[in-house]
């Protein structure tokens, strides 16, 4: 159960006005300029909006801070926020205030009331691969006047960068059916990555041994290497150097000059084999462009005995197109690259050996670096590129696999949504023109479509000489009120969804601002259709409404719970303590 009881207004000089709210429809009346649209972002702001309102004329010199009272799941809790966005409160209902806490810590703490189990956070987290929050989730909470008519990405706050890029990733987890599989290979991955750290360590480890040990043996001279394996041959070379006899240099014919004709020989070469690399894939997308478009004009004149003198060049042009270009040539030249690439690391390791041999190292060097050696030679190293390798490959399949998963649609979800829509909207074809005149269509229905978020009105086709006349078609309809009204039935519709389903971290309100604007009079009662029968389903417990319009609720045909005008003879607007100048446009 989910309540917000009051919101208090304190004035600078600590008098007090306090809101009364009902479970349910909570309606509240005022002409222009009463503060409506004020009222609908200061609930938002009271939820932890970093919206600084301390500035708008609302506000300015008359507020000192707002405090809401909400009940959930049994327990009271006092929210007050200042005009300070970093001097806020939270506590228990009957509790002595404590001390002022930060921006941050109030909207953990709301995080903590709206989602108490943490493996939900995590599920979430391992699925998105972010951290979302509540406040993330009031994307489905506020309906503002601005998009009024969207049926294509409906949200309101998804006008807004920093939710429109999280809006994906949420839809995706509310519409998966494969979440189980999903969190277990989530589980192997996190494993296995460990496993990948602890190799990669290792793996520095033995070649940091190796690159010291290698550097040492230049200082030595001859032309030995260690490789990690030769260990006794490394231990019998730096013998024959203490015992001062010369290192065997047989075979080490090359001098550096050829070694640097060799290094440049290479690359010169390598990057040949590139710009051809480069040259063949350019060529494969062109032909596989003009491929397409070929068998694009063949479809279009098989039809057409006319043009039956086009069909076989174009044939032979797309066969020839296939038998002539042979991609695996730029595939074998890659791996010719390879094979230079490591030999010129082979010049480069001979180069600085050569290199090596005209610098002079004294004896107390060279005692060094054979006691470095010894040193290095005694650690136990393993060569695990295999094992790395092996690993790094099964990461990258489980994490191709996760995102096929993510992507996958609970087709049987997105149905619900569709035909709860649907119902919501066809509830007021008995008071309504527009409904009516779209549910006479044939097969009309409110298609959801994950994909770009849109409620797509459809009907089948009418196309008696297709053979597809049975197929659904995109119903394109211009009025701005019955996107309004579809938009309306969307937004009801993901609340019944995920406050039915009772694992996000979903603060349980819906607040809505001047839905009546683009109405007329004959089509306004639709609106109170629509939420009467949203709520048969969701339940006045389990969901606050909040309505701020200039309207008459009658006229909406809403039958709210608690009524208020914004203006009386006391006050002339939302906020008490403001009394608008006459300089003030």
């Amino acid at each position: 159960m989910f309540k917000i009881r009051q919101l208090t207004l304190f004035s600078i000089q600590e008098e007090q006005f306090t809101y009364q709210f009902s479970e349910g429809i909570n309606y509240f009346k005022g002409k222009n300029d009463s503060g409506k649209t004020e009222f609908y972002f200061l609930i938002d702001f009271m939820f932890g909006s970093s919206l600084d309102i301390s500035k708008k004329r609302w506000y300015k010199d008359s507020l000192h801070k707002a405090t809401m009272e909400l009940e959930y799941n049994g327990i009271g809790f006092l929210l007050t926020r200042t005009m300070n966005p970093n001097q806020n409160y939270f506590s228990y209902v009957n509790e002595d205030i404590s001390e002022s806490i930060d921006l941050r810590t109030y909207k953990d703490k709301l995080n903590s009331m709206f989602c108490q189990d943490e493996s939900l956070l995590k599920e979430i987290r391992n699925f998105t691969n972010e951290d979302l929050t509540y406040r993330t989730f009031t994307m489905f909470n506020f309906f503002g006047e601005n998009v009024q008519g969207k049926i294509q990405d409906f949200l309101d706050k998804c006008s807004d960068i920093k939710y429109s890029v999280k809006l994906n990733p949420i839809l995706n987890f509310i519409f998966n059916n494969h979440l189980d599989k999903i969190f277990a290979l989530q589980q192997e991955l996190n494993e296995l990555s460990s496993q990948l750290k602890e190799l990669e360590v290792s793996r520095q480890r033995y070649d940091f041994i190796i690159n010291q040990v290698n550097s040492n043996l230049l200082k030595l001279g001859g032309s030995i290497t260690y490789t990690g394996r030769n260990a006794e041959d490394i231990k019998r070379f730096i013998n024959s150097v203490r015992e001062m006899q010369h290192p065997d240099n047989k075979g080490d014919k090359r001098n550096i000059a050829d070694l640097e004709v060799m290094y440049n020989n290479i690359s010169e070469q390598i990057k040949v084999h590139e710009n051809s690399i480069s040259d063949a894939k350019q060529f494969e997308k062109d032909s596989n462009s003009r491929k397409k478009l070929l068998s694009k004009l063949q479809e279009l004149v098989s039809d057409n005995t006319e043009f039956d003198y086009l069909i076989s060049p174009m044939q032979k042009l797309i066969e020839d197109i296939d038998s002539t270009i042979f991609f695996s040539n730029y595939i074998i030249t890659d791996n010719t690259v390879k094979e230079l690439r490591k030999q010129l690391e082979q010049i480069k390791i001979e180069i600085r050996r050569n290199d090596s041999k005209f610098k002079c190292y004294t004896v107390e060097q060279k005692v060094k670096s054979i006691a470095l050696i010894e040193d290095y030679l005694s650690v136990v190293i393993t060569n695990n590129e295999e094992d790395l390798n092996n690993l790094r490959r099964r990461i990258k399949e489980i994490k191709e696999e996760i995102k096929v998963l993510q992507n996958s649609d609970d087709m049987k979800k997105i149905n619900e949504m569709s035909r709860f829509v649907t119902d919501l909207y066809c509830a007021a074809k008995d008071i309504s023109t527009v409904v009516s005149d779209d549910i006479h269509q044939t097969g009309f229905e409110i298609k959801y479509l994950k994909k770009g978020n849109i409620l797509q009105p459809m009907v089948l086709s009418d196309d008696t000489e297709n053979i597809n006349s049975n197929k659904k078609v995109n119903f394109y309809i211009g009025s701005m009120a019955r996107h309004t009204l579809i938009q309306l039935c969307g937004y009801l519709s993901f609340m019944n969804l995920m406050l039915s389903n009772g694992k996000y971290p979903l603060v349980p309100i819906l607040v809505i601002d001047h839905i009546s604007k683009p109405f007329d009079e004959k089509n306004s009662k639709a609106i109170g259709l629509v939420l009467d029968e949203a709520y048969k389903l969701i339940g006045k417990e389990n969901m606050q409404t909040f309505i701020f319009d200039d309207e008459d609720n009658e006229k909406l045909n809403i039958n709210p719970d608690h009524v208020e005008d914004l203006v009386t003879d006391e006050k002339t607007g939302f906020n008490p303590f403001y009394f608008p100048t006459n300089t003030e446009d």
